[in-house]
């Protein structure tokens, strides 16, 4: 298997693996707070990490604007795409989420960064560009970060989810 399926197959498999876990999640569970904890809604957890993969293949690897502004979903959306490319618990805590339009801009996003990366030659996963947050590293880093993000975020929702009384993971 090459670099560029690999990256395909652990995006996909992470996409899946989120999706399975916020499936079962109903407009109270993704917007509940908990009280006196440090970490925010399953609903913004889901939104940071599909926001931030749509700013990172969109913006940071192709230099095009987010599809949730070329694509208009920012009319469609009750969530606000935050100003902050760090995670803001602030805005975390306010972040309120309509389910099913979110989910349908999720599989945008994912669509759009396989057919991304389902077109990148090897020249262009070795291209180093500048993260911000890492220094200058390759477009296949970039883009594993991205999987990695997805997941990480995953287990975070699932954690939330179980000490709801929900299962967490879907398996």
């Amino acid at each position: 298997m090459d670099v560029q399926a690999a990256l395909r197959e652990q995006l996909t498999v992470a996409h899946d693996i989120l999706e399975q876990t916020i499936a079962d999640c109903s407009k109270e569970t993704l917007d509940k707070n908990l009280a006196g904890a440090t970490i925010t809604s399953i609903g913004s957890i889901y939104a940071h990490a599909v926001f931030g993969e749509d700013a990172i293949v969109q913006g940071m690897l192709q230099g095009k604007p987010p599809l949730y502004q070329s694509q208009g979903w920012a009319g469609k959306l009750s969530v606000p795409f935050p100003t902050d490319p760090a995670f803001n618990p602030e805005w975390g805590r306010s972040a309120k989420m309509e389910p099913a339009p979110f989910r349908d801009y999720a599989k945008a996003v994912y669509a759009a960064t396989d057919a991304y990366v389902a077109g990148l030659s090897g020249g262009d996963l070795e291209r180093k560009i500048e993260t911000g947050f890492a220094g200058q590293q390759t477009v296949a880093w970039v883009t594993g970060i991205c999987a990695n993000h997805v997941a990480t975020h995953t287990g975070e929702i699932a954690a939330l989810k179980g000490v709801q009384g929900l299962k967490g993971l879907p398996f």
